[in-house]
């Protein structure tokens, strides 16, 4: 495949740079999206048949290798094989196709971003504007919980990392708030007395389920939406179809069930954590 651009009016061979064609003079910048994305999947298709002519070479080779090593007698009984062949090929392409699939992305800098809008929430309550505790809370909840649901992304997928991030985030938000006010205040970083570190754990599990829900939130929303329940009346559609299909679709219906549930479950922590670290 060239790297040259092809005109969709007159098949004109263009440089791939081109905004508009040479032969026809036609206005390409409408179109050049469509055509990178063309191109794109033109180049998974030629990908995909590769790897298909590599596997089906190898799979000759090995047909090859057997048809020399077992014995006139076993003939009959290898007759199967090339059935399983066929399956192994299969399998195979899906995991070469699977393999083309970009895996899914981080928003990092959604996690900075939160972290920065939660250390100026924290600021506005407690050094610059006075303003109630409960301020903090909500926005101790609320931040985390967008945050959250920004981070995942497209194609969102839970992983162990997540957990690891969820913990580092909460930790990290407040001991700079602790250092902060240590900083400011000349007093220590550390809390003081059983009260203290009461209050400490119970802000920074708010901070952390509210972060893990809203990952939840949007790996639910995600799951809904590849089903086609992105609405309540498709999620009322969806639920009344189960009945009568395969298990596995029933399996599929309760997962995502288990999953909205532990975002709820992940919500209600976060809010009874913020709840109970109020003075």
């Amino acid at each position: 495949m060239t790297d040259q651009l092809v005109c969709p009016y007159c098949d004109a061979e263009l440089n791939p740079g081109a905004i508009s064609c040479r032969c026809c003079g036609r206005d390409l910048t409408p179109v050049l999206p469509l055509l990178r994305r063309l191109d794109a999947a033109e180049r998974r298709i030629t990908g995909l048949e590769e790897a298909r002519a590599s596997l089906e070479q190898a799979l000759d080779e090995v047909r090859r290798f057997k048809a020399e090593a077992v014995p006139a007698p076993a003939a009959g009984a290898a007759a199967t094989a090339p059935g399983s062949d066929d399956v192994a090929l299969a399998d195979a392409a899906d995991a070469a196709a699977a393999a083309l699939v970009p895996p899914p992305r981080r928003r990092l800098w959604a996690l900075l971003l939160g972290f920065l809008v939660l250390l100026g929430a924290y600021a506005s309550v407690v050094f610059w504007l006075d303003l109630p505790l409960w301020v903090l809370r909500t926005a101790s909840i609320v931040v985390p919980f967008v945050t959250g649901a920004v981070y995942l992304g497209v194609r969102p997928r839970l992983a162990k990392i997540d957990i690891a991030v969820t913990v580092a985030f909460a930790i990290f938000s407040v001991a700079t708030m602790n250092a902060w006010l240590g900083w400011s205040d000349n007093i220590p970083v550390l809390p003081q007395g059983v009260a203290a570190w009461r209050e400490t754990m119970f802000y920074a599990l708010s901070i952390g389920a509210s972060l893990f829900a809203g990952m939840l939130l949007r790996v639910s929303q995600a799951a809904l939406s590849a089903k086609g329940l992105a609405s309540l009346p498709g999620l009322r559609q969806g639920l009344s179809s189960v009945h009568g299909k395969l298990p596995l679709e029933t399996l599929k219906t309760i997962e995502t069930a288990i999953l909205m549930a532990s975002t709820v479950l992940s919500v209600a922590a976060g809010l009874i954590a913020g709840l109970l670290g109020l003075k």
